[in-house]
Formats: structure tokens, C-alpha cells, sequence
């Protein structure tokens, strides 16, 4: 009989049993807490400077309903503020100056580099960010190549890539855009020697690194590259004004191009002694 039921009454197959899905598992998905400010670390490097205009406007226009927690990376054993320093001073300054508890999403083992990323990343989201602002985020964070390579670059011929919070050192470079725009004109070895013309000619002087001083330099080196003897160019702009070739540059009306403007007077700088080898007028325009 039971033969007879298997054969005319098969059984049906057993569908499987679709597979649960795991739910979405994250490495470092933040933990949310409170935290009193005065164990707060702020001021890193990639991040914004505290504008008192930006706190007050802050504090005009407060509302808690509208407040992110403070973004907080737990790093050997302190508290490192990565977004809502901001914040965190219109707090204290509507405390009379004093710490207060304000709440915090806390990431742990997050590096130095992974905290700039994550600083850049919220920023740019919030479109808070200036050219600058967001270079020095990249530059930090060693995410952007090319970048890291300019700064590299930079400091290996003993300059600081200040990228606007110039401190009036020697060696500081504030320019982003020039810089950066060099460096692709020119690629990293004719790059790294307009670097040392600059530094070998000027030591760092302030007045010799603008962006429009270095915009035409960048263009000097690359229009006569083969034919540029470094030590005539070091002997001969260094009996020259910095302050003279910004000058003349900023008042050449014959061109919009300012590249060329301060190129052509790099140009007559070196060719301007008697006697020695000139360079002939190679520039477009």
C-alpha cells in the first residue's frame, strides 16, 4: 500500500527557504554621547579656522531642533573635534565662556589622514568649503594624490604650503590655485626647479611667492625650459625688487593674461645686464 502511494501520490518538492539577508553590518558606524567641551580637542590642522562672524550668526539664528550631534574621533585617548567646532564656541560663548555639554557622534580608530577625509567629506557636502580650505583638507588627509605630491614637493625645497592662513614667515606659500596650476603645467621635475630658482633667488621672501609672481614664473620655465641657465637666473633676479616685479607685472594693460604679464618682466630682468647670453622673446602673445 504504501508503494502504491508513492507511485500515484508523489510528494511535492520542498521549496528551500529563501536565505536571510544579514542586516548591513558597519565598521565604524559612530556611537552617540554627550560630552563636556572642555574634553573636546579642536584646531587640527585640517580643519577650518573659527570664524567670529560665522559664530555669531550662529548664535542669532539658534535653533536645537536644527543642531547634528558634533562629529568626534576618539584617537589615543582624546576627544578630537573632526566638524562643529563652530558650533561648540557659540555654546561656550552663550555660557559666559564656560564648558558645556554638548552631544557627540564619537568614531573610534579613525587616523589622523581618515579624520581630514572624513572633515573634508562633511564640509564639502555642506559646500562650506574655500579653494583653499579644501586643499589644505586634501593635503592633510593624503587622499588626493596630486595634492599630496605638490605639498611634497614644496616642502622638499623648504618652502610651507600655508594655503591662506599665512602667519607672514619666510618660505610661505599662500597661492592654491597658482601653485596647483603650476605644478601641471610643468610636471614635478621642471615644478621642483622653478621651487629652488625661487628660493635660490628671493630666500623665501613673502614678496617673491605670490600668486601672480608665481603664476608667471611657472610659465618663464616652461617657455625656455633648455635654454634657462639657473645660474645666470639666480645671479642676475636677485639684484631685483620682488616688490618692482609685482608692480610692473600688476600694471602691463597689454594683455589679460597675467601669467604673461609678470613672465615678460621675469624676461627683461634677465636679460636686462650688459654683456652675458639674452634669451630671445618666445611667449605667445
Amino acid at each position: 500500500m504504501s508503494s502504491y502511494r508513492k507511485k500515484h501520490n508523489p510528494q511535492k518538492p520542498v521549496k528551500p527557504k529563501p536565505a536571510v539577508q544579514p542586516d548591513p553590518e558597519y565598521s565604524n558606524p559612530g556611537v552617540e554621547r554627550s560630552i563636556h567641551t572642555d574634553r573636546l580637542t579642536s584646531g587640527l590642522p585640517y580643519q577650518r579656522p573659527v570664524n567670529p562672524k560665522e559664530v555669531d550668526r550662529l548664535i542669532r539664528e539658534w535653533d536645537e531642533r536644527l543642531l547634528d550631534p558634533v562629529t568626534v574621533s576618539f584617537r589615543d585617548g582624546k576627544f578630537y573635534v573632526v566638524d562643529g567646532q563652530h558650533r561648540i564656541s557659540a555654546m561656550r560663548k552663550m555660557n559666559g565662556g564656560r564648558g558645556i555639554m554638548v552631544d557627540c557622534k564619537v568614531y573610534n580608530g579613525l587616523t589622523y589622514e581618515q579624520e581630514a577625509d572624513l572633515c573634508y567629506k562633511l564640509d564639502k557636502a555642506k559646500k562650506r568649503l574655500s579653494l583653499s580650505q579644501s586643499t589644505n583638507v586634501l593635503a592633510e588627509s593624503g587622499v588626493d594624490a596630486e595634492i599630496t605630491e605638490v605639498k611634497r614637493l614644496v616642502e622638499n625645497c623648504g618652502f610651507i604650503w600655508a594655503l591662506g592662513k599665512s602667519h607672514g614667515k619666510t618660505g610661505e606659500i599662500v597661492s592654491t590655485r597658482a601653485l596647483v596650476n603650476a605644478y601641471r603645467l610643468l610636471g614635478g621635475a621642471s615644478f621642483t626647479r622653478m621651487l629652488q630658482l625661487l628660493w635660490d633667488t628671493w630666500k623665501g621672501d613673502p614678496r617673491s611667492l605670490t600668486a601672480a609672481l608665481l603664476a608667471g614664473m611657472a610659465l618663464f620655465v616652461k617657455t625656455y625650459d633648455t635654454e634657462l641657465n639657473d645660474r645666470t637666473f639666480i645671479s642676475r633676479l636677485s639684484q631685483a625688487d620682488p616688490d618692482e616685479i609685482n608692480r610692473r607685472g600688476r600694471a602691463d594693460f597689454s594683455t589679460s593674461n597675467n601669467a604673461l604679464r609678470f613672465a615678460r618682466v621675469i624676461l627683461e630682468k634677465y636679460n636686462g645686464q650688459r654683456g652675458g647670453r639674452k634669451l630671445p622673446y618666445r611667449f605667445r602673445g
